[in-house]
């Protein structure tokens, strides 16, 4: 009773511990908040390239000619998709914009149709017609330009922040793979010697989740833009590379983006067509995240993040309230952090139990059957397999022998 009451103690405690160092972590991460969007996008950088510069490396090019080779490879590829989707998405907007006058028209008229119905009809809400809309939405002159001047600088705050974050992002990133071996070198040391193989086991499956995630999601969202443009062609869509563009794109966060992307679609269809034609939007991008949900991205991340759908919605709504955009795109990966990290201390401080793959070197299956009887659980680290195999290799030929013809 003693022990168990002892137990429950540090339990509470430990539990006490993290949630004290987690609290006093979210709030300095949160008044140094700035900094993160140049380093998640590092990171992300860092993932995707760290594979191909290894690989390099292991071939004899120096790392820094690996990474100037990396990151030269993936400007022309940019470069290269510019060029052969740039007359495509010119001449689409070039014809949206010879038809805007048209469209606009067709949409005041569309707004003046609803005012009148609404009047006549005694609607409980009045909607107000363009003229109406226009005569609110007009302030004075020293209103217009005081706003108009707050608009500017908004933007303008806006752009610098982006700048900064697609300036500072690569230039961090470039250096984090050069460095990288000795970046890793350096962290080894400052860890103790009785904690260093449970840490960089830990580091490992933290590595192949995350990693997998960013690069599984590339893929997925490449895939997922390139159907849903043909699907949007087909229709014969104006704007359709930029539709299914912004599709793939808002595919990289999970559940929420692929209904998110099909907006603009819906958008450009009851602008630029009809009703029938937004139908028919609708049903290219069901089909295109049916596809996704239970063929592509199964395949693609199987390996990657094990998460329930459940838990990823939740994770989505915490992760998003926390951190707004930045915090949709990470939630995954956060969260698979978190459940990797938890779950690791739990089982081992709480629980008690081995970890798969670290304190128990060979599964209970894999050991040959001389070694149980001869060895304790505890030793089976130390078993000699050589000797095992010897002792049991008369065994096997007496059974050969033994055995019918």
């Amino acid at each position: 009773m003693e022990e168990r009451l002892a137990r429950v103690g540090r339990t509470a405690w430990w539990i006490t511990g993290v949630v004290v160092v987690i609290a006093i972590v979210g709030a300095i991460a949160w008044v140094f908040r700035v900094v993160f969007p140049p380093l998640v996008l590092a990171g992300a950088l860092v993932f995707l390239l760290n594979p191909i510069v290894t690989r390099l490396e292991r071939r004899g090019v120096a790392r820094l000619l690996g990474t100037l080779v990396a990151f030269l490879a993936v400007a022309i590829g940019f470069l290269l998709v510019g060029a052969i989707l740039y007359p495509l998405i010119a001449s689409q907007a070039d014809e949206v914009a010879e038809r805007w006058p048209e469209l606009r028209e067709d949409a005041e008229r569309w707004i003046d149709d609803l005012s009148e119905r609404s009047d006549r009809d005694n609607w409980p809400i009045h909607l107000p017609s363009v003229e109406e809309i226009e005569e609110e939405a007009t302030p004075d002159e020293d209103q217009q330009l005081t706003e108009q001047v707050q608009t500017l600088r908004e933007y303008a705050t806006q752009a610098f922040h982006i700048g900064i974050i697609f300036v500072l992002g690569p230039i961090l990133a470039f250096y984090l793979l050069v460095d990288l071996p000795d970046v890793r070198k350096r962290i080894e040391e400052l860890i103790p010697d009785r904690s260093r193989d449970e840490v960089t086991f830990m580091a490992h499956r933290l590595n192949a989740a995350i990693g997998g995630f960013f690069r599984g999601q590339l893929a997925v969202a490449f895939i997922v833009g390139v159907m849903a443009s043909v699907g949007l062609w087909a229709i014969g869509l104006p704007l359709w590379l930029v539709v299914g563009m912004i599709a793939g794109a808002f595919n990289m966060i999970p559940l929420i983006g692929p209904w998110v992307g099909a907006v603009p679609g819906i958008v450009v269809a009851l602008a630029t067509r009809d009703v029938k034609t937004a139908v028919l939007v609708a049903v290219v991008m069901t089909v295109v995240q049916q596809i996704d949900n239970h063929f592509i991205t199964p395949t693609v991340m199987r390996r990657a993040v094990q998460l329930h759908p459940a838990a990823v919605m939740m994770a989505l709504l915490a992760w998003g309230t926390i951190g707004g955009f930045f915090g949709l795109l990470l939630a995954v990966p956060l969260t698979a952090t978190v459940k990797i990290i938890g779950g690791h201390l739990w089982r081992k401080w709480v629980v008690g139990v081995s970890v798969p793959g670290l304190d128990e070197p060979f599964p209970p299956d894999a050991i040959p059957e001389t070694a149980r009887v001869e060895v304790s659980h505890e030793d089976v680290a130390n078993v000699d397999f050589d000797r095992t195999a010897e002792l049991e290799r008369p065994r096997r030929l007496r059974r050969r022998s033994s055995s019918p013809r």
